[in-house]
């Protein structure tokens, strides 16, 4: 290939539509591809680690090479990562996912041999063919021409501070406009919004370093002064005092005129007399001693990511062992239940390391910063939801990390209530809530389905009093609501509208609650169910039907409902009435039936509230007390109906959901889940 010098923009450009259609090419994605995992790098904001990508590379290489031909492509999440600095203090790191790698890597291997006709002799970093020896010698041979002076320079935080706006100016005096140059601009707006730096990790970034320094170094080609760069650390070889003080006015202008400025602690006017280090090199006079092998930032950043990504590989490998033993376990009938991390203490916080959720709990006193240490990490995988209480709190990229994987995050006040939702979008199915809203304005079909509901919520009553009666005296209030909760199972069947089939249910509930208060130890039984945090046993109700609701939403959206389509429950706005309809046959067994539990094992007790005025309140003893109780309830193992398999209850409720989702879209007759004695 014939080297060509270019001063200025290039004639003629390079034609973008030729170069993307060579770039999107699969041969040319699975060329990069095979450099990205020779390089074993860690994973990016996705998790999913390259040997993860290894196991079906064709179908992800396919799925790019078609989403860029179509314009469908967008990038994933970046990983950020803190590794320390060779000098002291950290640095962050941003790590674009396995797949973008392979897609700038192959804008990398397409554009490298044409842009390098362009860059300079005297630059030497990540081009082919061109080292560190070669720039030493470079410097070796100023001194045998007569340059004794030098300006020992460095770029101040280069690849965090190059601007976008200005480095696709210098693209666009070399490469005409079209996709490549609009994939290159996205993935810049993706690495910094605010629009300055470049992802040290990508394949692509040093190829753009190069680029926008290459005007730098033409200023200097035959200019008496010689330059020699090695990326963005570099020196310039004058012949006398007056040229280096000359040469180091010149590039601090050229480089403010660019957007950027010398590191003043690391830039100084020196000589061969004095002697000076570049490039892993003393040069002293006229010899150069070779000291030890240099490594650039860049450089630095590739050994500690391809150290990231070892540890990652150790991660992936731990975690493929517990999902064999967990396929393992599920061919003998058992399939564990969804995961909910609990953040309660004022003095813990939600953060991430790496790709791990992690919390942090906080020392110092109040007038004292705090400081935070890190009980636990749990990969987001192996998290199914989080909920946040009051006063403890969520570090920003935290957040940032549920929107990346999809972790739905709830924020909830004292009495546990659900305050607001990140992460946990209503799932884009219009046609199934079309078939929703479409059933529900069929009255026969909405009295028949919600007669399934409310039938299901009495018979789990039923059979909930009969467990807690096992064993001991029925008190009478129990007896006189078993045999009206009879009654009732048989009558609703009549009911020819909605509002009949909720004063069934009314009715139900004036049987149902005394029962429950008779069930409980004297201290905690109350006079009528009120749902407005009245006295410390209804709180409890609340409180478990809070947890409950969350669970129902998590089944509810993941199986593509829409929340707001009830049948029993009316639409409203703000109101979740379909999440309201599954409860039902849910809300004895995890509401009435855990409560009387908690009560009468002591794990709630009326010294654990508080009164002011007339309102009580839960204190934090009450608060975890309840929520253990309710995950080992919601843990405990109960039979599929559908499958036959042993799962937990919020497995349980997803298929409940699917059922339900299944009723809507093909007439399925929905049937709910209902226990036994």
């Amino acid at each position: 290939m014939i080297k060509t010098i270019t001063h200025g923009p290039r004639q003629p450009l390079l034609d973008d539509r030729s170069l993307f259609g060579q770039i999107v090419r699969l041969r040319t994605l699975e060329q990069s591809w095979a450099k990205v995992w020779s390089n074993r790098g860690a994973c990016g904001g996705d998790g999913i680690t390259v040997e993860q990508f290894f196991r079906d590379a064709p179908t992800y290489l396919r799925l790019l090479s078609d989403q860029l031909q179509n314009g469908e492509y967008t990038p994933g999440k970046l990983r950020q990562v803190n590794i320390p600095k060779k000098n002291g203090g950290t640095r962050r790191l941003d790590i674009p996912s396995i797949r973008d790698r392979v897609a700038q890597g192959a804008v990398a291997k397409i554009m490298m041999p044409l842009l390098d006709q362009e860059f300079e002799p005297s630059s030497f970093g990540y081009r082919p063919g061109k080292s560190h020896i070669q720039a030493a010698r470079k410097v070796s041979a100023a001194w045998r021409d007569g340059y004794r002076w030098v300006v020992d320079a460095d770029i101040k935080n280069y690849f965090e501070c190059v601007p976008h706006d200005r480095l696709m100016d210098r693209w666009a005096q070399s490469v005409s406009q079209g996709a490549l140059s609009a994939l290159v601009e996205n993935w810049l707006v993706h690495w910094a919004p605010t629009g300055r730096g470049l992802a040290q990790g990508s394949p692509l970034s040093p190829l753009l370093a190069n680029l926008y320094l290459d005007r730098m170094d033409e200023k200097f080609a035959g200019q008496g002064a010689r330059i020699v760069r090695f990326a963005d650390d570099f020196v310039i070889l004058c012949r006398s005092r007056a040229g280096a003080d000359g040469a180091m006015n010149k590039v601090t202008k050229l480089l403010h005129g660019q957007g950027l400025q010398l590191n003043e602690q690391k830039t100084k006017i020196t000589s061969f007399e004095q002697g000076f280090s570049f490039l892993g090199h003393l040069f002293v006079r006229s010899m150069a001693l070779k000291q030890m092998a240099p490594i650039t930032d860049e450089q630095y950043a590739i050994k500690w990511l391809r150290r990231i990504g070892e540890q990652d590989l150790t991660r992936q490998k731990e975690t493929d062992q517990a999902k064999a033993i967990y396929e393992s376990k599920r061919q003998r009938g058992y399939s564990p239940g969804l995961r909910v991390l609990y953040i309660t203490s004022a003095a813990r916080r939600l953060n991430i390391r790496n790709t791990a959720f992690t919390v942090e709990e906080a020392s110092g006193g109040p007038k004292t910063e705090k400081t935070w240490r890190e009980l636990i990490a749990i990969p987001h995988q192996d998290v199914d939801r989080i909920e946040v209480w009051p006063d403890a709190s969520v570090t920003e990229p935290a957040q940032h990390h549920c929107y990346g994987t999809d972790t739905p995050l709830a924020f909830v006040n004292g009495w546990g209530e659900t305050l607001g939702w990140i992460s946990a979008p209503i799932t884009p199915m219009a046609g199934r809530h079309l078939a929703q809203a479409k059933l529900i304005m069929d009255s026969e079909k909405r009295i028949d389905l919600a007669k399934r509901i409310v039938d299901a919520r009495l018979r789990n009553q039923r059979a909930v009093l009969r467990r807690l009666i096992r064993g001991r005296e029925v008190p009478a209030v129990v007896t006189n609501s078993l045999k009206g909760l009879n009654r009732l199972i048989r009558d609703q069947a009549k009911a020819k509208n909605i509002n009949m089939l909720r004063g069934y249910e009314g009715a139900a509930g004036r049987l149902w609650w005394p029962a429950i208060s008779g069930l409980m130890r004297p201290e905690m039984q109350f006079s009528t169910r009120e749902r407005k945090k009245a006295d410390p046993t209804n709180i409890c109700f609340n409180f478990l039907s809070s947890l409950l609701a969350r669970d129902i939403s998590i089944a509810v959206t993941r199986a593509g409902l829409h929340p707001g389509f009830g049948v029993l429950h009316d639409g409203q706005d703000r109101k979740d009435a379909c999440i309201y309809d599954l409860m039902e046959e849910f809300r004895g067994h995890f509401i009435g039936g855990l409560a009387v539990y908690c009560v009468n094992k002591k794990i709630v007790q009326t010294h654990m509230f508080s009164r002011e005025g007339s309102k009580w309140r839960m204190r934090t003893r009450a608060t975890q007390g309840l929520i253990r109780a309710y995950e080992t309830r919601v843990e405990r193992l109960v039979k599929s109906p559908r499958t036959g398999r042993k799962v937990r209850w919020r497995r349980l409720m997803l298929e409940q959901a699917l059922a339900l989702a299944a009723h809507f879209d093909s007439d399925i007759p929905y049937a709910p889940y209902l226990m036994d004695y």
